[in-house]
């Protein structure tokens, strides 16, 4: 996340800094700030879940579990758009690592030019700025392998959650009498209707 907050005063990073859209750095700042929180949720919403399913009375509450399917529906929602967000970050940084290999091929011939002409001066401040491209390089390469790795593991926990969501679904139809099969019904019925709207979208 270091690259959120790149000072403007260097120019060479300026330029990858610039590379990046504010929706790009708000998903960044997004992934950042609320992913261990939501992944908290979702822990929690699993845990949840794994408690009520595994007991097996039939004198569940009712109204309990559908709050508890809708709140696991919120959080996977939530889970959900954090993932996008992690996703428009990489794309970020790899326009990032676009513009640096780019400064840095603009920087080699700037290198190049001032050799055959012997200025020190340029020669120094060219390898100076070379050598920043190279460690922002590495960092951006660093921080997407990072966010990738997050990205992965927190996709793993939401995949987890939908199907014990989905197992509460049908637990609720089983276990809880005709309302429970009533509202199963019309769950599906507005998931279908859903579905064929999106589809028209398309």
């Amino acid at each position: 996340m270091w690259w959120l907050a790149i000072p403007v005063g260097v120019v060479c990073l300026k330029l990858l800094y610039d590379a990046v859209t504010d929706d790009e750095r708000d998903a960044r700042q997004r992934w950042e700030n609320k992913r261990r929180e939501v992944e908290r949720s979702l822990e929690d919403h699993q845990r949840n879940i794994e408690k009520h399913i595994a007991q097996a009375q039939r004198s569940y509450d009712f109204h309990f579990l559908a709050d508890l399917h809708y709140s696991s529906m919120k959080v996977a929602d939530a889970a959900h758009k954090l993932l996008n967000d992690a996703s428009i970050s990489i794309s970020g940084m790899s326009k990032m690592l676009q513009a640096a290999k780019e400064q840095r091929a603009l920087l080699q011939v700037r290198l190049e030019n001032a050799r055959q002409e012997k200025n020190k001066e340029i020669i120094h401040d060219t390898i100076e700025q070379l050598k920043i491209v190279n460690e922002v390089r590495k960092n951006i390469f660093d921080d997407k392998d990072k966010v990738k790795e997050q990205q992965a593991s927190f996709l793993k926990e939401v995949k987890k959650l939908n199907n014990q969501t989905r197992e509460l679904k049908e637990c609720i139809r089983d276990r809880c009498g005709s309302g429970g099969l009533s509202w199963f019904n019309k769950l599906e019925a507005r998931t279908r209707k859903s579905n064929r709207r999106l589809f028209k979208t398309r």
